[in-house]
């Protein structure tokens, strides 16, 4: 086996197990067995990152634009009982 292959066997299988093990399957001894997972559970973490960033990135704009429209409706309802 290559060595994409292999990292592509490991990977399906931690997607099998679920990706709370990984660390029951790095204590088989083998250094080369351990790197592949270590690389793919990086990759996850990494990747759940990313989405929590971009999650609270659309969080503060989305809070940010109902305070502005907070703002701006009690600017039209002051300008309105001036006249």
């Amino acid at each position: 086996m290559t060595e994409s292959e292999v990292e592509a066997a490991w990977r399906a299988e931690l997607e099998r197990i679920g990706e709370k093990q990984p660390s029951d399957t790095l204590d088989s001894g083998s250094t080369s067995k351990t790197q592949v997972p270590l690389h793919w559970f990086g990759d996850e973490v990494e990747a759940r990152r990313l989405r929590q960033e971009h999650a609270h990135h659309y969080l503060r704009w989305t809070f940010i634009a109902a305070i502005g429209a907070v703002i701006a409706i009690l600017i039209a309802e002051g300008l309105a009982l001036l006249h």
